[in-house]
């Protein structure tokens, strides 16, 4: 098993936004908000939350 580093986490979802249109700041703010409509974006926000949610 490989741990990964936050940074490494939020480059994953910043890429995943990205793709979907959105900067790493909107894939947040759409996640908190629950808005989140790209099935990528929804995944790596369900997947990795707890994560990025912690400041």
């Amino acid at each position: 098993m490989r741990v990964i580093s936050r940074d490494e986490i939020v480059e994953i979802c910043t890429e995943t936004a990205r793709r979907a249109g959105l900067t790493f700041e909107e894939f947040m703010a759409e996640g908190e908000a629950d808005l989140l409509t790209d099935a990528a974006c929804r995944d790596d926000w369900l997947i990795y939350r707890d994560v990025l949610l912690k400041r």
